[in-house]
């Protein structure tokens, strides 16, 4: 199967761990296209000025034509149940706000973008709990199926 067969499923035919990473696209999804087509806004929201070596923004739209990327593979994974992939989602979010926190004790970036990291890192332990959740829900169901002797 090439795509999802659906773009906006219903959320209770999702699994807990698809849910999040479902709903999680919804708060990307807006944020790339504000760095791909006006990056501009994005930095004067948090207060940030271009740096001379990105004068023209280029990195920039290039980071929101990234996330944008990403956006579609999180949708199309979570409707496909892809748990594996939101494993490594959770792995690869929270690379991202320990780098932030790095960044920003070292003084090379802005507290601000740190705490939008920590926004995207608490939504990265719900995907955890969720697949730990689904976990547990197949194990119960695996005990039902199977009644002891």
């Amino acid at each position: 199967m090439l795509f999802a067969p659906k773009v906006f499923p219903k959320l209770s035919s999702l699994s807990h761990s698809g849910r999040s990473m479902y709903l999680w696209v919804y708060y990307t999804i807006p944020l790339a296209i504000t760095l791909l087509l006006v990056p501009g806004l994005f930095l004067k929201v948090m207060g940030i000025s271009p740096g001379s070596a990105d004068g023209d923004l280029f990195f920039m739209r290039l980071a929101g034509a990234l996330l944008v990327s990403m956006s579609f593979m999180s949708h199309q994974a979570a409707i496909l149940d892809m748990r594996q992939f939101f494993v490594w989602a959770v792995m690869g979010r929270t690379f991202i706000v320990l780098v932030l926190i790095i960044c920003t004790v070292m003084g090379l970036c802005n507290p601000i973008v740190t705490f939008f990291g920590c926004i995207d890192f608490s939504g990265a332990m719900w995907t955890l709990m969720a697949l730990r959740r689904d976990e547990a829900e197949a194990r119960g169901q695996q005990a039902i199926a199977q009644p002891t002797p």
